[in-house]
């Protein structure tokens, strides 16, 4: 059975909007607080692939980020709209790779690579409390 309706080729277009307010938590100098971080980027590009892809498999699974790779190529100002594009560059069972682009009003100031795998959600989170079933044993 096919978890997934998700294909090489998929694609989606995404506009953000930056400001202060979800920049300033951001680690770094206080200097930089009116640019756009990498992990704003990141949060954004998760946000934008989950919405792209979850949409694609069946109920009782979910996407999960398994890798990322970012190139922030070129500073972005608070206040910008940015926009990404991504595409799934390859389907392989329920891995998936794509790529993105992230370009403001100046132009490209971003590129990368991000994997997500399609997971079955009650399965997933079974694991995790496998992992930590003996936790409070420990000293």
């Amino acid at each position: 059975m096919n978890k997934h309706e998700i294909k090489v080729g998929l694609f989606k277009d995404v506009r953000r909007s930056t400001h202060a307010a979800n920049l300033q938590s951001s680690a770094g100098s206080e200097e930089l607080y009116y640019l756009v971080s990498a992990s704003t980027i990141v949060n954004m590009i998760i946000d934008a692939s989950s919405e792209m892809l979850d949409e694609l498999v069946s109920d009782e699974c979910i996407t999960i980020g398994t890798h990322f790779e970012l190139n922030h190529e070129k500073p972005t100002l608070s206040g910008e709209f940015v926009n990404f594009k991504l595409i799934v560059k390859k389907v392989d069972n329920n891995h998936i790779y794509l790529d993105f682009i992230g370009t403001d009003s100046q132009g490209q100031f971003c590129t990368g690579k991000t994997e997500r795998y399609v997971v079955n959600k009650a399965k997933l989170m079974q694991t995790a409390y496998d992992r930590f079933s003996t936790k409070n044993d420990l000293p």
